[in-house]
């Protein structure tokens, strides 16, 4: 320990900050992405009701979720539905709501419980015997979904080509800072950081040393979007034109197509891409290694790209909950699927309205397992 002690403090002197000569460094957390990212996604209609009992649930669940865009020939969607398939993958009682502007919800394939509904929410309970899959198909109201897309989809027929533009629209401005860091700290978020990635799981508790004055700064993030897509169109080979890209919402924000001809259907299916690991370190898998080996290299530099990869894979993550999981911080994913429809005859409650309410079941089940509820439970709550 003395060695790897010394060899760490070597290079924090190497770095250019002698503990002996500086003032100790002020810990300072790396931008909170709920705090500077935008709110949505997941969807959080705030007009939500609260559940007439606490809800809970068990950890360890897997959410997957497939968001189904119906569009009409210029590509305007006028239909959102999602099937939102959650994976317990432990003993007890679960009793949670996700959010949702949900016109109806239907159990969906493979569900082992039917889901409720009340205004805003999709409601499950019940009891996992140690595996339980929930699985809901929500019919969402397309006015208070549409801008947590990811991305617009835009068909503009001509007299003789048809131009189809699948445009990023995650991008967003948030508020940073620049500073010097202290470099042990620096290196272990680094690393912690690049944990998380690894995982699929939320990086959380980022916090740096740093000396001296810290200065705002302003930075362009943007969640990555792989797309493929293909369009019908007479006379292509196979009668299908295909097409695909990353959009990386900065340096490409678009993917522009041109067609001979009027296509008959249109599908573009959307991925949040990962985020690349643009912060390994050379010749050593850890950043903590680095810095033994006085390897970590300009210090404000390195803490600029650490925030930049913070914030890059939080937006990303956003997009892999349209519908919130009730464990935000744990492995989630999500696909879009946007394709030329026929516009549905509505059947489900109006847009705007409030669909089916079973307040007078929740409060008669709240009554029931009062007494029930495990004194160790998780508490969640959606904010």
């Amino acid at each position: 320990m003395r060695t790897v002690g010394a060899a760490v403090v070597a290079g924090i002197v190497a770095w250019g900050v002698t503990p002996a000569a500086a003032a100790p460094p002020r810990i300072r957390a790396l931008p909170w992405p709920p705090a500077v990212l935008p709110q949505t996604p997941p969807l959080a209609p705030p007009t939500s009701g609260v559940l007439p009992l606490s809800p809970l649930f068990l950890g360890r669940l897997d959410n997957r979720e497939r968001i189904v865009v119906g569009m009409d020939d210029a590509g305007k969607p006028h239909s959102i539905r999602v099937l939102q398939r959650i994976v317990i993958k432990r003993l007890g009682d679960y009793v949670f709501a996700v959010p949702a502007p949900v016109r109806s919800v239907t159990p969906g394939p493979g569900a082992e419980s039917v889901p409720g509904q009340r205004e805003n929410q999709i409601l499950w309970e019940g009891f996992s015997p140690g595996r339980r899959v929930l699985a809901a198909l929500a019919d969402l109201r397309v006015r208070e979904s549409v801008g947590a897309l990811p991305v617009e989809v835009r068909v503009e027929p001509g007299e003789v080509r048809t131009t189809v533009t699948v445009r990023n629209m995650t991008g967003a401005d948030v508020t940073s800072f620049t500073a010097n860091p202290e470099p042990l700290s620096l290196a272990k978020a680094l690393d912690q950081l690049r944990r998380a990635i690894s995982r699929n799981v939320s990086a959380e508790g980022l916090n740096v040393g740093v000396y001296g004055k810290t200065t705002p700064a302003q930075l362009r993030i943007a969640a990555p979007m792989q797309v493929t897509g293909a369009a019908q169109v007479e006379g292509a080979p196979n009668g299908v034109v295909r097409f695909s890209g990353l959009l990386d919402g900065l340096r490409r924000t678009e993917l522009r197509v041109v067609l001979r001809g009027r296509p008959s259907k249109v599908e573009v299916r959307v991925t949040p891409a990962p985020v690349a690991d643009r912060l390994a370190p050379r010749g050593t898998r850890t950043w903590v290694t680095a810095l033994r080996r006085h390897q970590l290299g300009d210090g404000r530099r390195l803490l600029a790209r650490a925030i930049t990869a913070e914030l890059t894979y939080a937006r990303k993550r956003q997009y892999d909950t349209f519908l919130a999981s009730p464990e935000q911080s744990g492995p989630n994913s999500g696909t879009y699927v946007y394709r030329t429809t026929a516009p549905a005859r509505a059947t489900a409650a109006p847009e705007g309205g409030a669909g089916t309410d079973h307040t007078v079941g929740w409060i008669a089940l709240a009554v029931v397992l009062a007494a029930a509820l495990p004194a160790g439970a998780v508490i969640w709550a959606h904010s």
